[in-house]
Protein backbone atom coordinates (compact mmCIF):
# COMPACT_ATOMS: atom_id res chain seq x y z
CA UNK A 1 0.00 0.00 0.00
CA UNK A 2 2.99 2.13 0.09
CA UNK A 3 1.94 4.70 -2.49
CA UNK A 4 2.64 8.76 -3.52
CA UNK A 5 1.18 10.54 -6.24
CA UNK A 6 1.55 14.44 -5.61
CA UNK A 7 -1.41 16.38 -6.13
CA UNK A 8 0.60 18.24 -9.38
CA UNK A 9 1.17 15.04 -11.13
CA UNK A 10 -2.69 13.85 -10.88
CA UNK A 11 -3.85 17.10 -12.56
CA UNK A 12 -1.62 16.54 -14.92
CA UNK A 13 -2.68 13.24 -15.32
CA UNK A 14 -6.65 14.09 -15.22
CA UNK A 15 -5.88 17.03 -17.93
CA UNK A 16 -4.04 14.29 -19.89
CA UNK A 17 -6.53 11.25 -19.35
CA UNK A 18 -10.17 13.20 -19.21
CA UNK A 19 -9.50 16.31 -20.55
CA UNK A 20 -11.49 17.63 -17.32
CA UNK A 21 -9.96 18.88 -14.51
CA UNK A 22 -10.88 20.44 -10.85
CA UNK A 23 -10.42 23.55 -8.54
CA UNK A 24 -8.74 23.48 -5.40
CA UNK A 25 -11.26 26.30 -4.16
CA UNK A 26 -13.11 26.55 -0.74
CA UNK A 27 -16.79 25.93 0.47
CA UNK A 28 -18.13 23.17 2.62
CA UNK A 29 -19.53 20.08 0.90
CA UNK A 30 -20.32 16.28 1.63
CA UNK A 31 -20.24 15.04 -1.70
CA UNK A 32 -18.92 11.69 -2.35
CA UNK A 33 -18.17 9.17 -5.11
CA UNK A 34 -19.90 6.03 -5.36
CA UNK A 35 -18.24 2.62 -6.84
CA UNK A 36 -19.40 0.58 -8.95
CA UNK A 37 -18.76 -2.28 -10.94
CA UNK A 38 -18.20 -1.77 -14.31
CA UNK A 39 -15.60 -3.44 -17.37
CA UNK A 40 -12.12 -4.28 -16.20
CA UNK A 41 -12.44 -3.03 -12.60
CA UNK A 42 -14.15 -1.00 -10.33
CA UNK A 43 -15.49 2.27 -11.58
CA UNK A 44 -15.99 5.46 -9.63
CA UNK A 45 -17.95 7.47 -12.18
CA UNK A 46 -20.76 8.21 -9.96
CA UNK A 47 -21.52 11.22 -6.41
CA UNK A 48 -23.27 11.07 -4.16
CA UNK A 49 -25.38 15.03 -3.43
CA UNK A 50 -26.38 15.96 -0.08
CA UNK A 51 -29.59 14.16 -0.72
CA UNK A 52 -28.30 11.06 -1.15
CA UNK A 53 -29.05 11.65 -5.29
CA UNK A 54 -25.88 10.18 -7.40
CA UNK A 55 -24.55 12.03 -9.57
CA UNK A 56 -22.25 11.24 -12.64
CA UNK A 57 -18.99 13.08 -11.17
CA UNK A 58 -16.48 15.13 -12.83
CA UNK A 59 -13.93 12.99 -12.07
CA UNK A 60 -12.56 10.95 -8.55
CA UNK A 61 -9.17 9.60 -8.06
CA UNK A 62 -8.25 6.84 -6.19
CA UNK A 63 -4.85 7.59 -4.15
CA UNK A 64 -4.01 4.26 -1.80
CA UNK A 65 -5.97 1.06 -0.18
CA UNK A 66 -5.12 -0.98 2.83
CA UNK A 67 -5.60 -4.66 3.61
CA UNK A 68 -8.99 -3.79 5.45
CA UNK A 69 -9.67 -3.20 1.73
CA UNK A 70 -10.44 0.77 2.79
CA UNK A 71 -10.12 3.54 -0.66
CA UNK A 72 -8.80 6.78 0.10
CA UNK A 73 -8.85 9.76 -2.52
CA UNK A 74 -10.95 12.73 -3.63
CA UNK A 75 -13.39 13.51 -5.53
CA UNK A 76 -14.94 16.44 -7.53
CA UNK A 77 -19.16 16.30 -8.40
CA UNK A 78 -18.25 19.08 -11.17
CA UNK A 79 -16.03 20.82 -13.03
CA UNK A 80 -14.06 23.75 -11.14
CA UNK A 81 -15.84 22.54 -7.73
CA UNK A 82 -13.80 22.11 -4.87
CA UNK A 83 -12.17 18.62 -3.99
CA UNK A 84 -13.86 16.54 -1.01
CA UNK A 85 -11.31 13.54 0.59
CA UNK A 86 -13.24 10.30 0.64
CA UNK A 87 -13.73 6.83 2.08
CA UNK A 88 -14.54 3.88 0.23
CA UNK A 89 -14.94 0.36 1.47
CA UNK A 90 -14.67 -2.63 -0.98
CA UNK A 91 -14.29 -6.54 -0.47
CA UNK A 92 -11.79 -8.82 -1.63
CA UNK A 93 -12.99 -8.73 -4.60
CA UNK A 94 -13.02 -4.67 -5.30
CA UNK A 95 -16.79 -3.99 -5.60
CA UNK A 96 -18.37 -1.92 -3.18
CA UNK A 97 -19.31 -3.35 0.27
CA UNK A 98 -20.91 0.00 2.11
CA UNK A 99 -21.84 3.54 1.69
CA UNK A 100 -19.01 5.55 0.35
CA UNK A 101 -17.74 8.45 3.29
CA UNK A 102 -17.11 12.16 2.88
CA UNK A 103 -13.77 12.67 4.95
CA UNK A 104 -14.76 15.69 7.44
CA UNK A 105 -13.38 18.85 6.67
CA UNK A 106 -12.58 22.25 8.07
CA UNK A 107 -14.69 23.94 6.01
CA UNK A 108 -13.25 23.67 2.36
CA UNK A 109 -11.41 22.17 0.03
CA UNK A 110 -9.81 18.68 1.08
CA UNK A 111 -7.99 16.07 -0.37
CA UNK A 112 -7.25 12.19 1.23
CA UNK A 113 -3.27 11.30 0.10
CA UNK A 114 -2.08 7.73 2.04
CA UNK A 115 -4.03 5.34 4.87
CA UNK A 116 -2.56 3.28 7.54
CA UNK A 117 -3.82 0.03 8.12
CA UNK A 118 -6.06 1.11 11.05
CA UNK A 119 -8.18 3.32 8.80
CA UNK A 120 -6.05 6.70 9.51
CA UNK A 121 -5.86 8.84 6.10
CA UNK A 122 -3.47 12.02 5.89
CA UNK A 123 -4.00 14.69 3.33
CA UNK A 124 -4.40 18.17 3.11
CA UNK A 125 -7.12 20.60 3.95
CA UNK A 126 -7.96 24.15 3.74
CA UNK A 127 -7.56 25.64 7.24
CA UNK A 128 -8.82 29.37 7.26
CA UNK A 129 -6.63 31.30 5.07
CA UNK A 130 -4.04 28.30 4.34
CA UNK A 131 -3.98 24.86 3.49
CA UNK A 132 -2.99 22.64 6.50
CA UNK A 133 -1.44 19.04 6.80
CA UNK A 134 -4.21 16.70 8.41
CA UNK A 135 -5.25 13.61 10.12
CA UNK A 136 -8.53 11.89 9.71
CA UNK A 137 -9.21 9.17 12.14
CA UNK A 138 -12.42 7.29 13.67
CA UNK A 139 -13.54 6.49 10.38
CA UNK A 140 -13.12 9.77 8.79
CA UNK A 141 -15.38 11.28 11.10
CA UNK A 142 -12.51 13.33 13.08
CA UNK A 143 -10.10 15.34 11.53
CA UNK A 144 -7.32 17.32 13.08
CA UNK A 145 -4.32 20.22 11.89
CA UNK A 146 -0.87 18.59 12.31
CA UNK A 147 1.21 21.07 13.68
CA UNK A 148 3.49 23.80 11.90
CA UNK A 149 6.99 23.57 12.25
CA UNK A 150 8.49 25.74 15.13
CA UNK A 151 8.44 29.62 14.24
CA UNK A 152 6.84 29.31 11.28
CA UNK A 153 4.23 31.88 10.04
CA UNK A 154 0.49 31.13 11.61
CA UNK A 155 -0.43 30.81 7.75
CA UNK A 156 2.66 28.07 6.66
CA UNK A 157 1.38 25.40 4.00
CA UNK A 158 1.81 22.40 4.65
CA UNK A 159 0.88 18.76 3.46
CA UNK A 160 0.64 15.02 4.52
CA UNK A 161 1.64 12.41 1.94
CA UNK A 162 2.88 9.29 3.95
CA UNK A 163 1.72 7.82 6.91
CA UNK A 164 3.90 4.60 8.35
CA UNK A 165 2.00 1.10 8.62
CA UNK A 166 1.07 1.29 12.48
CA UNK A 167 0.01 5.41 12.55
CA UNK A 168 3.09 6.43 14.21
CA UNK A 169 5.35 8.33 11.78
CA UNK A 170 3.45 11.01 9.01
CA UNK A 171 6.21 12.49 6.38
CA UNK A 172 5.22 15.58 4.17
CA UNK A 173 6.30 19.03 3.71
CA UNK A 174 5.72 22.31 5.39
CA UNK A 175 6.91 26.11 5.28
CA UNK A 176 9.38 26.65 7.61
CA UNK A 177 9.61 30.32 9.35
CA UNK A 178 11.43 31.63 5.73
CA UNK A 179 8.60 30.29 3.81
CA UNK A 180 11.04 27.63 1.97
CA UNK A 181 9.28 24.13 1.87
CA UNK A 182 11.12 21.28 3.81
CA UNK A 183 10.45 17.59 3.94
CA UNK A 184 9.17 16.83 7.24
CA UNK A 185 8.51 14.40 9.94
CA UNK A 186 5.96 14.21 12.62
CA UNK A 187 5.95 11.24 15.09
CA UNK A 188 3.69 10.60 17.78
CA UNK A 189 4.11 9.71 21.25
CA UNK A 190 3.11 7.12 23.75
CA UNK A 191 -0.45 8.24 23.78
CA UNK A 192 -0.85 8.58 19.84
CA UNK A 193 -0.77 12.12 19.96
CA UNK A 194 1.64 14.28 17.22
CA UNK A 195 4.12 16.86 18.15
CA UNK A 196 5.56 19.81 15.92
CA UNK A 197 6.54 19.30 12.37
CA UNK A 198 10.31 18.11 12.46
CA UNK A 199 12.43 19.47 9.35
CA UNK A 200 14.27 16.14 7.47
CA UNK A 201 17.86 17.22 7.32
CA UNK A 202 19.02 19.50 3.83
CA UNK A 203 22.24 19.63 4.47
CA UNK A 204 23.43 17.13 1.94
CA UNK A 205 21.71 18.69 -0.53
CA UNK A 206 24.06 21.58 -0.71
CA UNK A 207 26.24 22.44 -4.21
CA UNK A 208 29.17 24.92 -4.38
CA UNK A 209 28.10 26.32 -1.16
CA UNK A 210 24.60 26.58 -2.06
CA UNK A 211 22.23 25.04 -0.09
CA UNK A 212 18.71 23.15 -0.69
CA UNK A 213 15.83 25.46 -1.53
CA UNK A 214 13.27 22.51 -0.99
CA UNK A 215 12.42 19.42 0.08
CA UNK A 216 9.94 17.31 0.40
CA UNK A 217 9.00 13.51 2.12
CA UNK A 218 6.60 10.88 0.04
CA UNK A 219 6.79 8.07 1.92
CA UNK A 220 7.88 6.06 4.98
CA UNK A 221 8.30 2.79 6.10
CA UNK A 222 9.29 0.75 9.74
CA UNK A 223 12.31 -1.57 8.21
CA UNK A 224 13.53 -3.04 11.24
CA UNK A 225 14.24 -2.32 15.25
CA UNK A 226 14.32 1.27 15.40
CA UNK A 227 15.07 1.71 11.82
CA UNK A 228 12.93 4.00 9.86
CA UNK A 229 13.54 5.09 5.84
CA UNK A 230 11.57 8.01 4.46
CA UNK A 231 11.80 8.87 0.53
CA UNK A 232 11.35 12.31 -1.45
CA UNK A 233 12.92 14.65 -3.52
CA UNK A 234 15.19 17.86 -2.46
CA UNK A 235 16.33 20.42 -4.96
CA UNK A 236 20.06 20.89 -4.75
CA UNK A 237 22.07 24.10 -4.32
CA UNK A 238 22.60 23.85 -8.20
CA UNK A 239 18.91 23.52 -9.02
CA UNK A 240 19.33 19.98 -9.97
CA UNK A 241 16.35 17.82 -8.34
CA UNK A 242 17.65 14.86 -6.20
CA UNK A 243 15.92 11.42 -5.19
CA UNK A 244 16.33 11.54 -1.25
CA UNK A 245 16.35 9.04 1.35
CA UNK A 246 16.82 9.59 5.10
CA UNK A 247 17.52 7.02 7.24
CA UNK A 248 16.93 6.73 11.45
CA UNK A 249 18.04 3.81 12.90
CA UNK A 250 16.70 5.33 16.39
CA UNK A 251 13.22 5.03 15.94
CA UNK A 252 13.20 8.75 14.23
CA UNK A 253 15.62 10.61 16.82
CA UNK A 254 17.61 11.32 14.06
CA UNK A 255 17.86 10.92 10.32
CA UNK A 256 20.75 11.07 7.91
CA UNK A 257 20.00 11.94 4.05
CA UNK A 258 21.52 10.26 1.81
CA UNK A 259 21.07 11.37 -2.31
CA UNK A 260 19.85 8.24 -4.05
CA UNK A 261 20.98 9.92 -7.47
CA UNK A 262 20.69 13.18 -9.47
CA UNK A 263 17.49 14.16 -11.71
CA UNK A 264 15.75 11.20 -10.22
CA UNK A 265 12.40 11.61 -7.27
CA UNK A 266 11.28 8.76 -4.84
CA UNK A 267 8.20 8.39 -4.15
CA UNK A 268 7.65 5.07 -2.25
CA UNK A 269 9.33 2.72 0.33
CA UNK A 270 8.49 -0.85 1.80
CA UNK A 271 9.46 -2.87 5.02
CA UNK A 272 11.85 -4.03 2.98
CA UNK A 273 13.80 -1.50 1.97
CA UNK A 274 12.27 -1.38 -1.68
CA UNK A 275 12.45 2.21 -2.99
CA UNK A 276 10.42 3.01 -6.04
CA UNK A 277 10.03 6.11 -8.47
CA UNK A 278 11.31 7.82 -11.49
CA UNK A 279 14.33 9.30 -13.37
CA UNK A 280 13.37 12.99 -13.84
CA UNK A 281 15.36 13.76 -16.41
CA UNK A 282 14.18 11.18 -19.31
CA UNK A 283 10.66 10.10 -16.83
CA UNK A 284 11.52 6.74 -16.63
CA UNK A 285 10.25 4.40 -13.72
CA UNK A 286 13.33 3.31 -11.57
CA UNK A 287 13.80 1.30 -8.25
CA UNK A 288 16.53 0.93 -5.33
CA UNK A 289 17.03 -0.97 -2.71
CA UNK A 290 18.53 -0.38 0.42
CA UNK A 291 20.03 -2.77 3.34
CA UNK A 292 21.86 -2.06 6.60
CA UNK A 293 22.08 1.70 4.91
CA UNK A 294 23.75 0.18 1.47
CA UNK A 295 21.76 1.66 -1.38
CA UNK A 296 21.99 -0.31 -4.76
CA UNK A 297 20.36 1.16 -7.67
CA UNK A 298 18.04 2.81 -9.98
CA UNK A 299 17.49 0.04 -11.87
CA UNK A 300 15.05 1.02 -14.80
CA UNK A 301 11.93 -0.62 -15.16
CA UNK A 302 10.94 1.41 -18.35
CA UNK A 303 11.75 3.79 -20.71
CA UNK A 304 8.95 5.92 -20.03
CA UNK A 305 6.16 6.79 -16.78
CA UNK A 306 6.92 6.17 -13.09
CA UNK A 307 6.81 3.85 -10.36
CA UNK A 308 4.61 5.69 -7.24
CA UNK A 309 3.64 2.57 -5.11
CA UNK A 310 5.30 -0.54 -4.04
CA UNK A 311 3.70 -2.97 -1.40
CA UNK A 312 5.31 -5.54 1.22
CA UNK A 313 5.71 -8.49 -1.61
CA UNK A 314 7.42 -5.99 -3.60
CA UNK A 315 5.17 -5.63 -5.95
CA UNK A 316 5.28 -2.15 -7.73
CA UNK A 317 2.13 -0.28 -9.07
CA UNK A 318 2.72 2.93 -11.69
CA UNK A 319 2.71 3.25 -15.45
CA UNK A 320 4.39 3.02 -18.44
CA UNK A 321 5.11 4.70 -21.75
CA UNK A 322 4.41 8.65 -23.30
CA UNK A 323 0.21 7.69 -23.22
CA UNK A 324 0.47 5.94 -19.87
CA UNK A 325 -0.71 2.88 -19.12
CA UNK A 326 -1.72 1.78 -15.59
CA UNK A 327 1.03 -1.21 -14.77
CA UNK A 328 1.68 -3.54 -12.14
CA UNK A 329 5.51 -4.58 -11.41
CA UNK A 330 6.69 -8.18 -10.06
CA UNK A 331 10.31 -7.47 -9.68
CA UNK A 332 11.37 -6.02 -12.97
CA UNK A 333 8.73 -7.62 -15.02
CA UNK A 334 6.01 -4.97 -16.10
CA UNK A 335 2.17 -5.87 -16.93
CA UNK A 336 -0.39 -3.54 -17.98
CA UNK A 337 -3.61 -3.49 -16.52
CA UNK A 338 -5.81 -1.74 -19.55
CA UNK A 339 -4.88 -0.94 -23.04
CA UNK A 340 -6.17 2.57 -23.00
CA UNK A 341 -4.72 5.68 -20.69
CA UNK A 342 -4.61 4.51 -17.17
CA UNK A 343 -2.54 5.45 -14.15
CA UNK A 344 -1.86 2.97 -11.28
CA UNK A 345 -1.27 4.80 -8.10
CA UNK A 346 -1.31 2.39 -5.04
CA UNK A 347 -1.54 -1.11 -3.93
CA UNK A 348 -2.49 -3.27 -0.55
CA UNK A 349 -0.41 -5.88 0.37
CA UNK A 350 -2.36 -9.08 -0.99
CA UNK A 351 0.10 -11.29 -3.16
CA UNK A 352 -2.40 -10.81 -5.40
CA UNK A 353 -3.01 -6.89 -4.48
CA UNK A 354 -6.25 -4.79 -5.05
CA UNK A 355 -4.52 -1.89 -6.93
CA UNK A 356 -5.97 1.57 -7.29
CA UNK A 357 -6.21 4.53 -10.04
CA UNK A 358 -7.42 5.86 -12.47
CA UNK A 359 -8.24 4.26 -16.10
CA UNK A 360 -9.79 7.32 -18.80
CA UNK A 361 -12.14 9.28 -17.36
CA UNK A 362 -12.85 7.00 -14.13
CA UNK A 363 -11.00 6.13 -10.98
CA UNK A 364 -11.00 2.11 -10.49
CA UNK A 365 -10.32 -0.85 -7.96
CA UNK A 366 -9.03 -3.64 -9.56
CA UNK A 367 -7.67 -7.01 -8.24
CA UNK A 368 -3.96 -8.43 -10.10
CA UNK A 369 -2.80 -11.79 -10.41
Amino acid sequence: MKTMIKPLGIFFVLTLLAGCGGSSGSGTTTQVGTLEVGGAGLAIDQMVDDTGTPVTADFSVPIDINDSFEVIGYAALAANSPFVAALWEVNADGAASVAPVALETLGGYAAAFAIDEFGNAVGQAADGDRLAAVLWTNGGTTVQTLQNLPNAPATATSKAYGISADGTLIVGEAQDATVRTRGVFWIADGQGNFGAAQVLPFAAFAVGGEASRFSSASGVAKVGSGEILVVGEAEAGDLSMRAALWRSTNNGATFTAINLGTDHLAYAVNENGLVVGESDLVGAPVMWTVTGGVVSGPVALGTAGSAVAVNENGRIAGWTGDLPRATLWSGTAPATLFNTASEAYGLNNDTQPLVVGREGSKGFVKRVN
